[in-house]
Order: C-alpha cells, then sequence, then structure tokens
C-alpha cells in the first residue's frame, strides 16, 4: 500500500491539462463577470492563459485573410495566433522553447448577433483568439461566449427584404456575361437606377431576371445598345 501523503505533499499537487479536472480548474481561475452563462470571454481566457499554464506569451497577433465585401456576403474571416514559453522551461533548460497555438474564424450576417452584424472583422478577431486560447488552455467541450450567436438576422440587408437578393444579383451576373450585355446599360434601358444596385427593389430584380431570360431564349432580340459586359457593374 502507498503511504499515505502529507499535508504539505497533498498541497503540491498541481493539475495538469492531461488530467480530466483541468477544463474545470481553468473555469474556477475566471471571476463571475469573465463568464456568460457558463461560458468564459475571451478578455477572461486571455487574462488567466499565462496563469493557468505558467507561461509568459510573445505574440499575439491577428490576421485578416478575408475582408467582407458584397460578393462574399460581407463575410470577414479572421487568424488569431498566439506565441508562448513555458517559464518551467526557462528555469529548468535556461532556453526558449516557444509554443505557437492559432484559432479561425467566419463571421457574416447568418452566424453573427445583428447588433454586431455591420463589424464582422472585429467580431471574428474576437473569436478567432477565443478559439486561438481555448486551444492553448487544452479547454475540452468549452466554447467562448463571444462565439455563440443568439439573434441572428435572417437577410443579409438587415430588414430590406423588399430588395435584390444576391440570388438575383448572381443570376443577373452570370447570364449578362453568357449574352455579353452590359448590365448598366440594361438597367438603364429599362429605367431602372443602377447607381445602387443592392437598393433596387425585388419587383423590379424579378423583371431584370425575366429580361434576360427572354434574351436567353432569343439572344437575335438583343439591342446592340446593350451589349457588352462590365464585370464592374456591381
Amino acid at each position: 500500500m502507498a503511504p499515505k501523503k502529507t499535508k504539505e505533499e497533498s498541497e503540491k499537487i498541481t493539475v495538469t491539462p492531461n488530467d480530466l479536472e483541468w477544463t474545470d480548474h481553468v473555469l474556477t481561475l475566471l471571476s463571475d463577470d469573465e463568464k456568460i452563462a457558463g461560458n468564459p470571454t475571451t478578455d477572461g481566457l486571455r487574462r488567466v492563459f499565462e496563469i493557468a499554464l505558467n507561461c509568459t506569451v510573445i505574440e499575439s497577433t491577428s490576421k485578416v485573410v478575408q475582408s467582407p465585401d458584397q460578393n462574399n456576403e460581407k463575410r470577414a474571416t479572421v487568424v488569431h495566433t498566439i506565441g508562448y514559453v513555458l517559464n518551467t522551461d526557462m528555469s529548468t533548460t535556461g532556453h526558449l522553447n516557444t509554443r505557437v497555438v492559432s484559432g479561425a474564424a467566419d463571421v457574416y450576417w447568418g452566424n453573427c448577433d445583428k447588433i454586431y452584424r455591420n463589424h464582422p472583422v472585429a467580431v471574428a478577431e474576437t473569436r478567432a483568439e477565443g478559439r486561438a486560447l481555448r486551444r492553448g488552455l487544452k479547454l475540452r467541450k468549452v466554447v467562448a461566449a463571444e462565439e455563440i450567436a443568439k439573434e441572428i438576422d435572417d437577410d443579409i440587408h438587415g430588414g430590406n427584404i423588399n430588395k435584390i437578393n444576391n440570388n438575383q444579383i448572381n443570376f443577373i451576373d452570370v447570364i449578362s456575361k453568357r449574352l455579353d450585355i452590359d448590365v448598366s446599360k440594361l438597367l438603364e434601358e429599362m429605367t431602372i437606377d443602377s447607381s445602387k444596385i443592392y437598393a433596387i427593389e425585388h419587383d423590379k430584380a424579378v423583371e431584370i431576371v425575366q429580361k434576360l431570360t427572354a434574351y436567353q431564349q432569343d439572344m437575335t432580340t438583343i439591342p446592340d445598345g446593350i451589349k457588352s459586359y462590365n464585370p464592374s457593374w456591381k
């Protein structure tokens, strides 16, 4: 039978990332205001990262790999990288053994709370950092509070449900390119304002689609004045 540990020896026992109790241990380091509905905030994870791992962070950077625009549904993709060294490595070997973890996140109107939908890069950066922190801390079955969206808007235009949608825009672009039609000239012919494509009414968009469909069925009816596709119409 193994000898019973003394009180002093028991107090020296620490939980390691390989222990089943590790995640609970890390979460106990967070204050109540660093949790939302039980999920740790990125700010909280950032604060306890060095404490839990007994390390020193030497790098914490974000890289935007996709910027939001109309063609990608205003989607932003960010990769966050954290570089750190364990303090125990320095004390025992005297050498820096840099460890690196990364986390990625992409955010658009369909996975972001509607109150933040106009700031997809900022949200993606926070989510990416939260994922990097979770990965470095080796947390199990835990997501950062910022990764959870509760009130998602169901339309990219945020209430403009009577406006032209992406499917219509993509159809117009594909068919116009195939038929070698200048969309701006087509809209001018149809007396539709082409200066603000995403402000076009849905009914007008339907008319454009119908017009292009008719031209596709009989290309001989395409007026010469609207020919020559221009990719910058959007």
